[in-house]
């Protein structure tokens, strides 16, 4: 068994990726970007990091975007007290960022825990996001039906991060992280040179500490929320395209197909996508599969030009 390291992983590579610390109200948010051009706020996954988006942020940039990748307060190389995280402090963390970086409206791109605090933005302050990308999580307004019970019990690791004691135990250990990566949720194994960056940095010892406050106050009580439909009649303002892996344990095509039959009760352009032989780590898993599926949303949203209507 493996143990937390309490030393902060390095800090890995990626080709033209740049790195900044912008100093926020209590510490200081790490921000890794590429490329210039509109910008593209990409918001990571439990325990996952701005490095996530490591395959995502060059086909981003390339296609003429700027790719900014935070990491959230309880997570990678941010410093922010984590013992002060409450179901939208996050959220407010991303506010503060995008005034102290100049940025008023942005697209967003979300995956996971990162897509609780997208979807609070969206509903608090829809005037800050242009369109939005939310990866392997539902809409919080769907109702829960028992087709999805199969699926819902591989989330056991939720309740049990979010006990003192027993949460930041369970990640140091590796026995949680191990778990996120299994084939419950990634059909086929990650590279395991990924797996060891995740590993590693989930089990550094503040890591696995931020997980409890986490899960105890953010992702649980949004959970009561969506259950008990305290979103049912919030809509998304701004276009909004969801992905699934055609392979998620979570959300198969039985259950999202059912979700998407209706999308105007999301919003009035509410999109479904799929990728294929993806589960929950769509953006592991497939990377370039999703960032075409990204460009071709954000594209699609883009205004007709005179040429264009000529072709």
């Amino acid at each position: 068994m493996t143990t937390a390291s309490q030393t902060l992983p390095a800090m890995p590579a990626v080709e033209g990726v740049e790195h900044e610390y912008v100093e926020v109200a209590g510490g200081r948010i790490h921000v890794a970007s590429r490329g210039t051009g509109d910008p593209i706020l990409l918001l990571s996954g439990f325990g996952q990091s701005w490095w996530e988006w490591r395959d995502i942020m060059p086909a981003l940039s390339d296609a003429g975007y700027r790719a900014i990748a935070p990491d959230l307060r309880g997570e990678g190389w941010t410093r922010l007290p984590f013992r002060q995280i409450d179901r939208t402090r996050r959220a407010e963390d991303i506010l503060e960022l995008l005034d102290l970086l100049g940025l008023g409206k942005v697209r967003v791109v979300s995956h996971d825990m990162g897509s609780v605090s997208a979807f609070q933005l969206a509903f608090a302050h829809p005037e800050r996001i242009a369109s939005h990308v939310m990866i392997s999580v539902p809409p919080p307004q769907m109702r829960f039906h028992v087709g999805m019970v199969p699926g819902m019990r591989h989330l056991w690791h939720q309740e049990a991060l979010s006990v003192p004691g027993v949460g930041s135990w369970l990640m140091r250990s590796g026995r949680v992280p191990r778990h996120f990566f299994s084939p419950v949720f990634v059909p086929r194994p990650l590279d395991p040179a990924v797996l060891d960056q995740y590993l590693a940095l989930m089990q550094y010892e503040d890591s696995a500490r931020a997980a409890v406050p986490l899960c105890r106050r953010m992702v649980l009580p949004e959970l009561a929320r969506i259950v008990g439909g305290r979103y049912r009649a919030a809509r998304f303002a701004m276009p909004t395209l969801f992905i699934f892996g055609t392979e998620d344990s979570g959300f198969p095509p039985s259950v999202t197909g059912k979700a998407f039959a209706d999308t105007t009760l999301y919003g009035p352009d509410v999109r479904l996508g799929m990728i294929e032989e993806a589960g929950h780590f769509a953006v592991d898993e497939q990377p370039a599969a999703v960032a075409d599926a990204v460009l071709a949303f954000f594209a699609s949203l883009e205004p007709e030009t005179a040429d264009d209507r000529d072709e």
